[in-house]
């Protein structure tokens, strides 16, 4: 069976001494209200295949924190980066570039 994209759940911010990660908001997008160009980069970066935790959890105060949830008709992938930014500053792995590609398009979409 092909899995079907079916929602898409993305929380990022900078967690502050005693927050927590569902203390920020979080962005939803479902079925047909998933951006084209969004599902085209998921799949272009293979995201499906990343889940995961990416970065250093305690390299910085505040926290960068990102998760985003895709959620597929039988599965779900989540895939967490911990500061992001440093972590591609520092590294040369390929698979946070491509996470990146993918959530600077959502960054810049809004809610359904």
């Amino acid at each position: 069976m092909v899995q079907d994209l079916e929602q898409i759940e993305y929380r990022r911010g900078m967690l502050e001494k005693g927050m927590k990660q569902e203390d920020l908001p979080v962005k939803v997008w479902r079925g047909s209200k998933i951006p084209a160009d969004v599902r085209a980069a998921i799949n272009a970066e293979d995201l499906l295949n990343l889940g995961g935790v990416y970065g250093d959890k305690k390299a910085g105060d505040p926290m960068e924190y990102d998760n985003l949830k895709l959620v597929l008709t039988d599965d779900t992938v989540e895939i967490t980066v911990f500061n992001r930014g440093m972590t591609l500053f520092m590294s040369d792995d390929e698979r946070v570039r491509r996470i990146h590609r993918v959530l600077c398009k959502l960054d810049g979409t809004g809610k359904d």
